[in-house]
Parts: structure tokens; sequence; C-alpha cells
């Protein structure tokens, strides 16, 4: 049994043409994950529902994003975004809140979600209408998941 394994080694990558996602650790109470995202991938808005809502811890390691929070529990649906690089310091996201970003240009995420992942109890919004209209964010590059997600703003 090595003493220090390497998280790197046994983490779970998922890759496509977006970049990659890696799965660091997972647990009954968190999970810890890191993202790299090409220019003009835009990763979101995910929410996840009660019992087992998740608060989310991020930062960018390197690059620059526009992130984006919105609060889905209203009839109108408040979204709010700013732009974020690796000189602001780790950031929290509320539980009741959806969040995505759109990546300004190559960079590396990471981010810890404090409770456990359930992927039945996960909502994804689209934001499309509102990356167009208050940022001029047209056809960002997205999974399939979230270009079939529910158009919110």
């Amino acid at each position: 049994m090595e003493l220090f394994p390497a998280i790197e080694r046994t983490a779970r990558k998922y890759e496509d043409e977006r970049g990659w996602v890696q799965v660091l650790h997972e647990s009954e109470r968190m999970v810890l994950k890191r993202s790299f995202s090409r220019a003009g991938v835009f990763r979101g808005m995910h929410i996840q529902l009660e019992p087992s809502p998740q608060v989310k811890l991020i930062r960018v390691v390197s690059g620059r994003i526009i992130d984006f929070v919105a609060a889905v529990d209203r009839e109108t649906p408040d979204i709010r975004h700013c732009e974020i690089g690796p000189d602001h310091d780790w950031i929290q996201i509320a539980a009741n809140l959806a969040h995505g970003f759109y990546a300004l240009e190559e960079t590396l995420f990471e981010y810890v979600c404090d409770g456990r992942y359930d992927e039945a109890l996960e909502r994804s919004f689209s934001i499309l209408g509102y990356l167009e209209k208050q940022c001029g964010i047209a056809d960002p590059l997205l999974s399939p998941k979230d270009r079939a997600a529910t158009p919110i703003g």
C-alpha cells in the first residue's frame, strides 16, 4: 500500500470536445472535482434539490470565466453573473442557486460540492437567451445534457 497515493492516478476522468472533468474524490458528504474547458464552452446551469442539496466552493486555477448563478425557485428566475479569474479566492455558491460558467479562454477550474451527489436530484437549466442578450455570447459549446435543459431567463 502506498502511503501517499496521488489522487489523479485513480480519479475518474470524462473527456469530450469541450475539455474534461475529473472526479478527484467522492464520499457521502462531499465531491471534489477539477475541470478543463476550452474557450467558448458553457458548463451549467446545475442545481441539486432536497434532500441532498449541495453548497459549492469554486475557484479558477488558470484562465478566465464568466460565472453565473440563478435563483430558480422564483416565478421569474434571478440570474446574476461576474467575471472570475485566478486572482479571485474560493467563492461559495449557496445550495439554492443553480450554477454554471462560460470559459472566456482555456480554463482550469476546481470545485468542492459540500453534500453527496445524487443524479436523480440534479436539475439543469438553460440560460442561452440570457447569455446572448446580457453577455453577447451566442452559440456556446454545450454538452447534450445542457443543450436539452429547461430554458429560463
